[in-house]
């Protein structure tokens, strides 16, 4: 018999919850148990309960297609789309038509598909007609870097941080007008930024893009396991809000979501971002991901980049594969950004 003939497609909340442990156990090692413990939250299936798909064969699960469903916007219309994540198949049932299939059942799910991707899950995708851009990257800045290099692994971290002779050079900058919250400790504050009139002014950027709206941020921030990790950097309407966690002995800090008046205010409140982190003894910045074509004085601050490979698919004549691969505003889009450090939390 064929094996595909073998095997199911099921939601995951059809799942034993053991079977879906010992599939991201093998899967995901590095944050299975967040996974487990927080799929429903990272996988937003309260937008519109879509979950993700799974393979099984004889009883355990050997594929698995997430999603993070996202509402678009395009020339005053709004269209539901999903954000392709976390796709594997285990070693043992590559290359069999698995990962088609799996593929073909997620994409029936919404019209807009979108996804950053390596290159083994993006010969699945082009046989479906997806088209790819290499118009997209993260940055970071690094701000000890004597804690990349295994010399240093054994020291106290206190010594470290006195050696890191980056701090010399750094002269701090700093708005008279920043504050930062601790959010899960001031969520008036945050409730106060989701009914403020302001919010959403990244979203008046002309072309498709994801909306980042009140729902939205309610589900990424206020409705977040992590929220315990999130501070807000505030100056004046501009605000950054950001993740702080500690993972083998670095300590990292990655801006989740930004709003900004313009682009005067967007370079201060990154260079005080910068600026407290140094004092404050983070180890590296990352910044959201963005588009090339959107560089401007933030990254000079943040020179490192890494590029992604983004591709998408459009089934609805009303958007282009071309116009879709252009959408903008998608940071924070991964809610897995700021969780890879959060194993075993």
């Amino acid at each position: 018999m064929n094996i595909l003939n073998e095997i199911e497609y099921k939601s995951v909340s059809e799942i034993k919850g053991s079977l879906i442990y010992k599939f991201y156990s093998a899967a995901f090692p590095l944050r299975n148990e967040v996974l487990y413990k927080n799929w429903r939250w990272i996988y937003r299936t309260s937008f519109n309960n879509l979950e993700p798909i799974v393979a099984i064969h004889k009883n355990k699960i050997i594929g698995h297609a997430g999603l993070i469903s996202n509402k678009l916007s395009f020339n005053n219309y709004f269209f539901n789309g999903i954000w392709f994540v976390d796709f594997f198949i285990l070693p043992e049932f590559r290359n069999i038509g698995v990962g088609k299939i799996l593929t073909k059942k997620w994409m029936a799910l919404e019209d807009f598909h979108l996804t950053f991707c390596n290159k083994k899950s993006l010969q699945v995708f082009k046989t479906f007609n997806w088209i790819e851009s290499n118009n997209y990257f993260k940055s970071c800045k690094i701000i000890n870097p004597l804690k990349w290099i295994p010399f240093f692994n054994s020291l106290d971290d206190n010594i470290i941080n006195k050696l890191n002779f980056f701090r010399l050079f750094n002269k701090p900058i700093y708005s008279q007008n920043l504050d930062i919250i601790k959010l899960s400790e001031n969520t008036n504050m945050l409730i106060n930024i989701i009914n403020n009139q302001n919010f959403g002014l990244v979203n008046n950027q002309s072309g498709i893009k994801i909306l980042r709206d009140k729902r939205w941020l309610e589900w990424r921030i206020c409705e977040s396991p992590f929220i315990k990790n999130y501070y807000l950097f505030l100056i004046n309407n501009s605000y950054s809000i950001v993740s702080l966690v500690t993972v083998n002995k670095k300590r990292k800090l990655n801006i989740i979501f930004s709003n900004y008046e313009n682009s005067n205010f967007e370079l201060l409140l990154n260079q005080s971002i910068v600026s407290w982190s140094i004092k404050n003894n983070v180890d590296i910045v990352w910044l959201s991901v963005n588009k090339l074509k959107n560089k401007n004085n933030t990254h000079k601050i943040f020179k490192k980049n890494f590029h992604l490979t983004f591709a998408c698919n459009s089934k609805n004549s009303l958007i282009s594969n071309e116009v879709l691969k252009n959408i903008s505003n998608i940071q924070g889009v991964d809610s897995d950004t700021d969780i890879l450090s959060y194993n075993n939390n």
